[in-house]
C-alpha cells in the first residue's frame, strides 16, 4: 500500500480538482471569497506531490510512481483545456428542461413575478438548483413574447452566461439586449439558447 500512496494521492486530488471545476460556478456564486483559497491548497498539494514523486523515482528508483506523475499530467491537461461549464450546461439541459419549463409557465402566468425592478425573480427552492444563483432573468414577458434567462455563471465584473429561453429566437434576445453586451449566441434547442454576455 505504501508503495502506492503518491498514487492514490494523486488520483485523490484529480478527483479533488475535477469536482471543484465541474462545480465552479455554483461554488463561486455560493463561497466566493473561499473558492481562490481551495485552488491555492490544491495547487501546493498538486507540486508537492509532484516533487515527491520525482524524488522517489530519482533517489530510490521507485518506478511506481511514474503512474502518479501520469495522473498529475494529465490532470493539468484536463484542468487547462476541458471546457467543464460548457459541458456542464449541456449534461443538464436535458435533465432540468421540464423544470425550467414549468417556472417559464409560472412566469408567464404571473405565479412568479420580479422581486425588483429590474427583473430578478427568486425561485422556489424545488427549482434553485436550475439556476446557479437561485434566480432567473425576466428580460420580457407579455404578449410579444417571453426571454427568460437562467443562470449558469452570473459574473461580476467579468462575462456572464445564461441558458436562454425565447420565444422569438435570438432576434428577441437581441431585442432585449441590456447595457452589456451578447458575444455569443448558440442554439441548443428550440426556443433555448447559450449565451454569453461580456458582463
Amino acid at each position: 500500500m505504501k508503495k502506492y500512496l503518491l498514487l492514490l494521492l494523486s488520483l485523490l486530488l484529480f478527483l479533488g480538482f475535477f469536482t471543484i471545476s465541474w462545480y465552479g460556478d455554483q461554488l463561486f456564486d455560493a463561497i466566493f471569497v473561499f473558492v481562490v483559497p481551495i485552488y491555492i491548497i490544491l495547487a501546493i498539494c498538486f507540486v508537492v506531490l509532484l516533487v515527491l514523486s520525482i524524488r522517489k523515482i530519482v533517489k530510490y528508483k521507485a518506478y511506481a510512481n511514474l503512474a502518479s506523475i501520469a495522473v498529475l499530467t494529465l490532470l493539468v491537461i484536463i484542468i487547462a483545456f476541458f471546457p467543464f461549464r460548457d459541458a456542464k450546461t449541456k449534461f443538464e439541459f436535458g435533465r432540468y428542461e421540464e423544470d425550467r419549463i414549468e417556472v417559464v409557465e409560472m412566469i408567464k402566468n404571473h405565479q412568479l413575478q420580479p422581486k425588483d425592478e429590474i427583473g430578478n425573480i427568486v425561485l422556489p427552492n424545488e427549482y434553485k438548483r436550475i439556476s446557479t444563483s437561485g434566480e432567473v432573468f425576466e428580460y420580457q414577458n407579455d404578449n410579444d413574447g417571453q426571454v427568460i434567462g437562467f443562470w449558469i455563471f452570473r459574473g461580476m465584473l467579468s462575462g456572464s452566461v445564461e441558458l436562454v429561453y425565447s420565444t422569438g429566437g435570438e432576434e428577441l434576445i437581441k431585442a432585449n439586449e441590456t447595457g452589456h453586451p451578447i458575444t455569443k449566441i448558440e442554439k441548443l434547442k428550440d426556443n433555448w439558447y447559450y449565451v454569453i454576455t461580456d458582463y
